[in-house]
């Protein structure tokens, strides 16, 4: 089994890469110089080197705000990219696994989406999201797509340090109360990924559609409290600073659901895949970051 990892530098593209490390599986993850997915000579040059048998993309435009201005190069990466990627898997008979969103629903539902769900994206990177899914759809039989919920690294330290940066700053730090989520730590989704891997590996030929995010959803108000408690056992952070807002379901300049969350049932039910609590990778990401 050979395994092409596309986007092998970012946060669960990296993590991938470790889970590999203690397998049989050979694995190639190019760096963006070598392999950029929106190059067609570039990726035929990989493909004729490396033949794989599976390709997962974990590249991708992830910025719904920054789609809004840029909706072309938003589309290049997630639609364009993505539609001449199955061409390729499909003619090299390879399977192609893809890392796709929640954001692909509008977030109208109460309860978690499920696959057999209406999909209705709300902005420019829903859209693409959901297109791309369409062109893999209609190109490459062979695939598995794979919705993931909100991505929490333990790579993004940056990241992490502006919002360390907010909790200290004795300025109110906004949070919406009416937006539900499950984060899923890259960790865990690179976990995932290697499990739908391997019995692919023994035989499975179970293609379509699957959800995965972390258990117990909670709203971004209670995750930020979350990490506001994890940060305080190892830092000084104000105690009382979140101001919870109730985001304007009505307002069209929002391109996020309010309802992120996801069903993660099909996956166990195929795969025997179990959900993991994020709570527990999320202090030991945060411990990583003191310590």
């Amino acid at each position: 089994m050979k395994i092409l990892i596309i986007g092998g530098s970012g946060q669960t593209g990296s993590r991938l890469q470790q889970h590999l490390d203690g397998t049989s599986f050979d694995y190639y993850a190019p760096s963006r110089e070598v392999l950029d997915i929106t190059d067609s000579r570039q990726m035929l040059e990989v493909f004729d080197g490396y033949a794989p048998n599976i390709v997962i993309n974990c590249a991708g435009y992830r910025d719904a705000e920054l789609a809004e201005t840029e909706p072309s190069r938003c589309f290049a990466l997630n639609r364009d990219a993505v539609a001449e990627l199955a061409s390729l898997c499909n003619g090299r008979g390879a399977t192609l696994l893809q890392i796709s969103s929640y954001m692909v629903f509008d977030g109208h539902k109460s309860d978690a989406y499920t696959e057999k769900d209406t999909v209705n994206p709300l902005g420019v990177l829903g859209g693409s999201y959901w297109q791309g899914e369409q062109q893999i759809r209609e190109r490459c039989p062979q695939h598995i797509i794979l919705r993931v919920g909100w991505m929490i690294s333990e790579r993004k330290f940056e990241l992490l340090r502006n919002i360390i940066a907010e909790l200290k700053n004795p300025a109110p730090f906004d949070v919406i109360g009416n937006r539900y989520g499950n984060p899923t730590l890259a960790d865990d989704g690179a976990r995932v990924i290697v499990a739908i891997i391997r019995q692919i590996d023994c035989g499975a030929t179970v293609w379509g559609t699957y959800h995965y995010g972390g258990v117990k959803p909670v709203s971004e108000s209670e995750l930020a409290e979350t990490i506001l408690h994890e940060v305080a056992e190892y830092d000084e952070v104000a105690t009382e600073q979140l101001n919870v807002l109730a985001a304007d379901a009505d307002d069209e300049s929002r391109k996020f659901p309010l309802n992120c969350k996801l069903d993660s049932t099909r996956l166990l039910h195929t795969f025997g895949i179990h959900a993991n609590d994020w709570t527990v990778g999320l202090a030991r990401l945060i411990k990583g970051f003191y310590v």
